[in-house]
Order: C-alpha cells, then structure tokens, then sequence
C-alpha cells in the first residue's frame, strides 16, 4: 500500500473513531437533557402536591379537631391546644335509639357545613329505650355516631342522657361501666367530650349529682386525664348557681346549663352571669326554640338575645334537635326524606335560625 493510501485510511479511522465519540457524547447528552427534565418534572409535580396540600389545608376549617387539638379549661373560657380561646357550636341529635339516621356521616358533616363545630350524641339511660334495657344495641349506636362525628373533623360530645330516671345515681354502676368503657377506647383522642348526666331532675339536690361525679370522674380520668367533662345541674341544668358556690375539685370542668325559649323569662342572665362572676365555667349543652305559653309561636328575638350573650362570652352551645320529628324543637320538617344536605325547604323555621346562628362571626 502506497504512502498516501496508508495517510488516507488513517485519517478515515479517525473519522470513524471521532464520529462514534460524539455519536457517544450526543447520546449521553440527550440521556443527561431526559434525566434532567425527568428531574425537573419531578420537582414541579412535589412542588404541585404541596400545594394542594396547602390549598386543602386552607380550605379545612380553623374550627375543627385537627386544627385545634386537644381543648383545656382556664377561668371560664375554653382554650385550644396553643391557648387560643374557642368557641363550640352545634346540634345535638335527638335520642340514638329513636333517629339513629340522622347521625350517618353526611348529616354530621352538614352541620360542619353551616359553621358546626361540635356534634352531641344523645344516649338515653331510661329503661325506655335507653341503656338500662338495651345496652348494646345503644353503644352500637353511639359508636358509629361517635366515628362519623370525628371523622367529620369535629368535637363529639358523648351524652349520657338522663331524664325519666331523673338521679344520675340511679344507673350508677352502669355509668361507672360504660365511661370505663368508652374512655379507655377514646384514650387518646382529644375530639371526644363526656357529659356525665344530662337533666337531673325531680328532688335531685347539688350534693347527689356531686356523689355521682366522684364516682364517674375519677374513672374517666385515669384513662383520659385532659379530657373536658361536662357536668349536668339540678333542675334539668337550670339551677346552675348551686354549682357555682360549691364547684367540683376537679380541673377541665364545664358546668351545664340548659335553655327553651318558651320556658324562660330571661332568667337565665341572672344565673350565667353568677356562675361567670365566681370564674366558674359554663357550656349550654342543650338549648332550644320552643312556643311561648298558651300561644304556637316562637320568639326569635329572645333566642337571638341568648346566643349574643352566649358569644359575648365566649360560651359554647348545642341545639336540641337534628331530626325530622314533628315537634317545635326539630330542625328538619317531618316531612322532608332527606338524611343530609338539607336544602331550606327541608328545614323548620326552627332549623334555618339555627343554621344561621352557626355560621355567624362574632
């Protein structure tokens, strides 16, 4: 082979040679470009994800349980977990026994829709068709009650509901069981609220309901420590200035006190504003929208009076009640078939005031 041949096919292999180095250099620069937008890519998905995450975590009320956290009493105000003051709003349900439909979730989670805070579970002890006589078949029902509440991001107020039986006393040892029972299981979740006897009544004094308290508390207690107790007053939860002067030695105690406009002659500022004056702390566990004496009318005006006493200090309510029965107190018309998202034809007048005054700032 000439010289000049030889000079030739050297100078073709390097060719070769330098064609297949970049042919390897462009192909890994396309690699690098892929993996660099896959990274791209992937940091504008995280960076898409989170803010969603934030989007719904805006959306999510500041009113709720995951917001909030675990509530604690200081004077007469009830505070958050970062000592904020709060307020709780809400309905109770009607007996479980008798309108276990309207606690499914989607019912619970309407009232949250209007502003609700806090769902009462309304557990009659009564041999009835309480716990006296039916004791499972009511957990049953308050525990799905109780699940739909929480996961419907809201406060559940466990209502052991006395009434007919008239002294908490009475069921004792049942109560004793049952609060054993459910604080042990609700341990550690600070939604979770216990009313320990709702209306004592008849020639209930202070003295029995305080030795009733000291047999049920101290059992909540030691698998709940932080958890609010609610405490029930002499004469279906009206005469709460008995408590005043004579408070249980216990801390996270709300004293109850109860409200119907058709019954009251605004004796209830009177009675509050004791209680409040001595920095005793107070919840309205149970109020409602009744007819005056010898008339079918209810007075509104009355009823708004009440919650902007309520709000101007800072008290926390339920209503009585979520369910379609037909009395002046129900929030849903006896007619209407709807369990949820109840459209104002499916509400009494007694439920759209309600529903306002849970969605009201103040």
């Amino acid at each position: 082979m000439s010289p000049i041949r030889k000079v030739f096919l050297f100078f073709i292999i390097l060719l070769l040679i330098g064609l297949f180095i970049f042919s390897a250099f462009k192909n890994q620069m396309a690699k690098n470009a892929l993996l660099a937008d896959e990274k791209i890519i992937g940091q504008q998905q995280r960076q898409i994800a989170d803010l969603q995450a934030a989007i719904e975590e805006l959306k999510r009320p500041k009113n709720g349980v995951r917001y909030n956290g675990q509530l604690y009493v200081e004077g007469t105000r009830l505070l958050n977990h970062t000592g904020d003051p709060i307020q709780l709003r809400g309905m109770s349900s009607h007996g479980i026994m008798w309108f276990p439909e309207f606690t499914n979730y989607r019912a619970v989670a309407s009232t949250r829709d209007h502003g609700a805070n806090v769902f009462r579970i309304a557990m009659y002890t009564d041999p009835e068709k309480g716990y006296a006589s039916y004791p499972e078949e009511s957990e049953k029902a308050l525990y799905m009650a109780l699940e739909n509440t929480l996961g419907a991001d809201m406060y559940a107020i466990i209502d052991w509901h006395v009434l007919k039986d008239e002294d908490p006393n009475l069921y004792v040892s049942e109560a004793m069981d049952f609060f054993q029972e459910v604080s042990a299981k609700y341990a550690h979740e600070p939604g979770v609220i216990y009313e320990i006897c709702n209306e004592p009544n008849g020639n209930t004094t202070w003295e029995d309901i305080k030795n009733y308290a000291h047999q049920v508390i101290p059992i909540i207690r030691k698998n709940a420590p932080n958890a609010i107790i609610l405490v029930g007053t002499p004469n279906h939860c009206t005469d709460i200035e008995e408590a005043a002067d004579d408070p249980l030695p216990y801390d996270n105690i709300l004293y109850t006190y109860h409200f119907y406009t058709g019954y009251d002659r605004g004796g209830y500022r009177k009675s509050l504003s004791y209680a409040l004056e001595r920095n005793i702390p107070v919840f309205i566990s149970e109020w409602g929208l009744s007819y005056e004496e010898n008339t079918k009318s209810i007075d509104y005006g009355k009823a708004r009076e009440f919650i902007s006493f309520l709000n101007k200090n800072g008290v926390g309510w339920v209503n009585w009640s979520l369910c379609n029965k037909d009395e002046e107190h129900s929030a849903i018309h006896s007619t209407s078939e709807s369990l949820s998202g109840w459209s104002e034809e499916d509400l009494t007048e007694s439920g759209l005031f309600v529903f306002e005054m849970m969605a009201r700032k103040e």
